[in-house]
C-alpha cells in the first residue's frame, strides 16, 4: 500500500512538471496585443483569473499560469504562477513587476 502511494505521487508530481515545463515554453510564443482567446489557445486553461475595473474604465483581466513549483505550506496558487495580463481584452505583458504596474497606473475601482 505504501508503495502504491508513493507511486501515485511520483507519477502527479511528474505531470505537475510537464505542465509547468510546457506553460514556461508556451509563453515564449505570446505577442503583446494578442486577444485573451489567443491566448488561451496557446496557454491554455488558467490555474486561477481575476478581473478588475479600473478609474478610467478600462478592464484589467489576469490569468494565472503556473510556471514554477514552491513546497512550502505557506504557499498559494499565485505564488507557483506567472500572471499574464489584459487591458481591455488586448495582452500587456506578463509577470509580476508588470502586474503590480498596471494595477498601479491604472487605479483600481474600489467599491
Amino acid at each position: 500500500m505504501k508503495r502504491l502511494v508513493l507511486f501515485a505521487a511520483l507519477v502527479a508530481l511528474l505531470f505537475s512538471c510537464t505542465a509547468i515545463n510546457k506553460n514556461n515554453e508556451n509563453i515564449l510564443n505570446l505577442k503583446i496585443s494578442m486577444t485573451q482567446d489567443e491566448v488561451v489557445k496557446i496557454l491554455g486553461t488558467p490555474a486561477a483569473s481575476e478581473s478588475y475595473e479600473a478609474v478610467g474604465g478600462e478592464r484589467i483581466s489576469i490569468l494565472y499560469y503556473r510556471t514554477g513549483e514552491k513546497l512550502t505550506a505557506a504557499t498559494s496558487i499565485k505564488d507557483e504562477c506567472t500572471p499574464v495580463v489584459f487591458i481591455n481584452g488586448r495582452l500587456t505583458g506578463w509577470g509580476d513587476r508588470l502586474l503590480a504596474a498596471n494595477i498601479n497606473v491604472l487605479r483600481v475601482k474600489t467599491k
